[in-house]
Formats: structure tokens, C-alpha cells, sequence
């Protein structure tokens, strides 16, 4: 941890360590296409960096988390709400979600499991929204961060969006909730899309991360073992 090695998208066993976390879970995420940040509140700042010029707009759900609108203020970027709706079970409005799309609009914000409702994005709604994206050339933010934490499995549900191929989407998550260690500051972006979507956004990503190289070298050396101690938080 002491050898100085200022790696932008983060040290390769590291990057090895999130690829086997979800190689574990029946996905593939090559380490090519992972990018480490200090915390998923990074990852979001590097993408709206990335994605937005200031006053762009990005659409985010309601109910969820406040923080989207203290990330996107501190990028010049808009945030606008979509409605999740309840009958029975949360889902996304559709029709609210294309209502929010405006000229301006650079991505759509997807947190699944949503906070605070629990609700896991289905594949009926997933294919609408990647129609939505191709159509207005919009890409996907994926807060995969409570992904582990479910009661039973459902065949209808997506718990990751790391094998999308047709719009250029980035799935976040990290210690923070996978192993409940926030203190330990450290996250990632897995970059999925199109090809050549995918790896120019990499390669944009790693010159934003490289004006930071915020992530400490001592986590990400113990990041393999944090990640397997982690399946014991989640049993909990």
C-alpha cells in the first residue's frame, strides 16, 4: 500500500474483486468495464461531469433518496422528478417519465432497490425505459447499491443492469451498503452499452478520475476480502 501506483479507473485487482462480486451473482462485469470512485456520491458526480453540460437536466424518482438534488446542484446539472406510484406495489409511471423528457434531458436515474419503497425494477418496465433511452439518446444511471438485500427471488425483477447492450447505462454500488462499511470509501461504475458508446465514456471517465485519484490504496487492496465479509452483513 505504500507503492505509489496512480491508476485512474483503480488498481486491477481491485477492479478483479467487483468483476468476481458479480461473476458470483451470475453476471458478467469484466474489470475493462469497471471504473472505482471513492463513494457511489462520487460516482455520481463523475457521471454528471461526464454526461451534462451546466443547466442540463437529469430525471430522478420520487419518492427516493434527497441526495439527488445536492449532487446535481453541486454540477450545475437539474434534477427532475418521475413519479413511482403505489397499487399494491411501487412501479414506475411511464407516462410521467416521458411527460419529464425535454430536449435537455441527458439520463434517466433508475435506484434499484428504490429507497425508501423497496422496489426492484421489473423487465416490462426496463424495456420501455431502454426504448425511451434509444429514442431521445438518453443513458441510465443504475444505483444497484441495496441489489443484495432481498427477501426471495422474483423472475420478473432486474438486480443489476451490468449486461445492458443497447443504451450506454452505468450500474453504482459499493462497500457502503454491499459490506456496510461507509467509512471504508470505496464504490464503482460498471460502464455497460453499445461498444463504441462504452468505451468512449470509459475513456472520458478515467480522465475525470484521473484529476481526482480519490480512491485510497489500502481499501482497494483489501477489497476482495471486504467484499466476502460482507455476505455476513447482508445475512444479518
Amino acid at each position: 500500500s505504500l507503492d505509489y501506483e496512480p491508476s485512474p479507473a483503480g488498481l486491477a485487482q481491485a477492479r478483479r474483486a467487483v468483476s468476481s462480486y458479480y461473476q458470483v451473482r451470475g453476471h458478467q462485469a469484466d474489470p475493462d468495464r469497471i471504473l472505482l470512485t471513492a463513494s457511489t456520491s462520487e460516482a455520481y458526480a463523475l457521471l454528471f461531469k461526464l454526461l451534462a453540460n451546466p443547466g442540463d437536466e437529469v430525471l430522478v424518482p420520487r419518492p427516493s433518496y434527497p441526495l439527488f438534488d445536492y449532487l446535481a446542484a453541486l454540477e450545475s446539472v437539474r434534477p427532475v422528478p418521475y413519479a413511482l406510484e403505489y397499487h399494491g406495489h411501487w412501479s414506475i409511471n411511464i407516462e410521467a417519465l416521458i411527460a419529464s423528457i425535454t430536449p435537455r434531458t441527458r439520463a434517466i436515474v433508475i435506484v434499484n432497490p428504490n429507497n425508501p419503497t423497496g422496489s426492484f425494477l421489473q423487465q416490462e418496465e426496463l424495456a420501455r425505459i431502454l426504448s425511451l433511452c434509444e429514442e431521445h439518446h438518453l443513458a441510465i444511471l443504475s444505483d444497484e447499491v441495496f441489489s443484495d438485500y432481498t427477501f426471495a427471488a422474483d423472475p420478473t425483477r432486474m438486480t443489476t443492469l451490468a449486461g445492458i447492450d443497447r443504451v450506454l447505462t452505468f450500474c453504482l454500488s459499493g462497500l457502503s451498503k454491499v459490506a456496510g462499511l461507509p467509512q471504508m470509501k470505496l464504490g464503482w461504475i460498471v460502464i455497460a452499452g453499445p461498444q463504441e458508446a462504452r468505451q468512449t465514456a470509459h475513456i472520458r471517465l478515467e480522465l475525470i478520475a484521473d484529476t481526482y485519484l480519490s480512491v485510497g490504496t489500502p481499501v482497494q487492496h483489501a477489497l476482495a476480502r471486504l467484499l466476502e465479509l460482507g455476505a455476513s452483513v447482508q445475512k444479518q
